[in-house]
């Protein structure tokens, strides 16, 4: 592999060829010229989602929503830092930080920590859909009831999701992972994690490509329970379950997740294939489908701004659409009020004309 340092540093290194011989250089300019769009937008777009989300604490804190917004939170990191250090190496064609060095380390620490996190939190989320969409209270609980297995696994599950990662990452690095290639130090080295044992590595094999298919595996059980109902059930038992409140949030997390879905299959299935077929791969493959998973980073939180109803409602307002668009909503929703008023008043009416 062609091999130049252009920025005359100790602490990068940049690959101007891969292993099939194709010039990188072309890619990297388009990548930073995309990057010069993208990295922005996520960062303006996570800064507005912070500011929503503290504003609106308490009025969208619900259990059904846990694992969505720590999701987003998850991947503000990969937004604000790692966004600005990708666009940074894409400037130099591609340069990464040299294996070793603390800055390797950092990038490391701050690629895996927080995507680990991020893929639990979307498992968590995506079987809690399916429950909702199979039993849409199965997170009420009832007046006199003081405690829910629902709900108690539920926070369980999200403690395992932020705590794994922030625990096992740091130990392993200290025992048997490290940024240099361990097999083969005298080769040029790519900053990443490398482990000296074969099983260290299949267990990153397995946290990595496991909540996938897990994932994969809920929306396709979700989708064949919709079609359940939709085309099997008979008309007279079909109907809408739960709250409006709850099938707004439903299909919150069925656009969220269909976004991730797209954005994570690429790189899934390249680095599926090429680990267990043990191919020699064009880096072109890898930096457009680790570019395709960093849109998900940026976008995802702007998903939630859009489809949730008090978020979009509170940010449209502090930019200055508010009047124009709750004007109509609130027209709307004075006449169905007026309508409800005019119902009851003749229904009693009726009650006393029969008395």
């Amino acid at each position: 592999m062609n091999t130049s340092n252009i920025t005359n540093s100790t602490w990068i290194e940049c690959d101007l060829e891969d292993d099939l011989g194709y010039d990188l250089i072309p890619m990297y300019r388009i990548l930073f010229i995309l990057s010069c769009i993208t990295v922005p937008l996520g960062i303006l777009f996570n800064i507005i989602f912070i500011i929503t989300l503290i504003c609106l604490s308490k009025k969208i804190s619900n259990v059904n929503m846990h694992a969505l917004l720590l999701s987003c939170i998850a991947q503000i990191p990969l937004s604000l830092i790692q966004g600005p250090i990708r666009l940074y190496f894409y400037y130099h064609h591609g340069c990464s930080p040299l294996a070793g060095t603390p800055l390797c380390q950092l990038t490391v620490y701050l690629d895996y920590i927080p995507t680990q996190i991020n893929n639990f939190l979307v498992v968590q989320l995506s079987f809690e859909r399916l429950l909702l969409v199979v039993k849409p209270f199965i997170f009420h609980r009832a007046r006199h009831q003081t405690f829910s297995y629902a709900i108690c696994l539920h926070y369980i599950g999200l403690f395992i999701a932020i705590a794994f990662p922030c625990l096992y990452y740091p130990i392993i690095m200290q025992n048997g992972a490290s940024t240099i290639n361990l097999d083969d130090p005298s080769t040029t080295q790519t900053c990443d994690l490398w482990y000296s044992r074969d099983i260290y590595e299949l267990f990153d094999l397995l946290i990595t490509f496991v909540p996938y298919a897990l994932i994969l595996i809920s929306c396709l059980s979700v989708i064949s329970v919709i079609f359940y109902r939709k085309y099997i059930l008979n008309n007279g038992q079909r109907r809408k379950v739960g709250s409006r409140n709850q099938r707004r949030v439903l299909f919150s997390l069925h656009i969220f997740l269909l976004w991730f879905i797209l954005t994570w299959s690429p790189w899934v299935f390249y680095d599926f294939f090429q680990i267990i077929l043990n191919l020699t791969y064009s880096v072109y493959i890898d930096a457009i489908t680790t570019f395709i998973v960093y849109l998900n980073y940026t976008l995802s939180s702007t998903i939630v701004l859009i489809t949730f109803k008090d978020m979009r409602q509170f940010w449209f307002v502090k930019l200055g659409f508010g009047q124009s668009i709750s004007s109509p909503v609130n027209h709307i929703e004075l006449a169905q009020t007026a309508n409800q008023l005019v119902h009851h008043v003749k229904r009693k009416h009726r009650r006393i004309h029969v008395l």
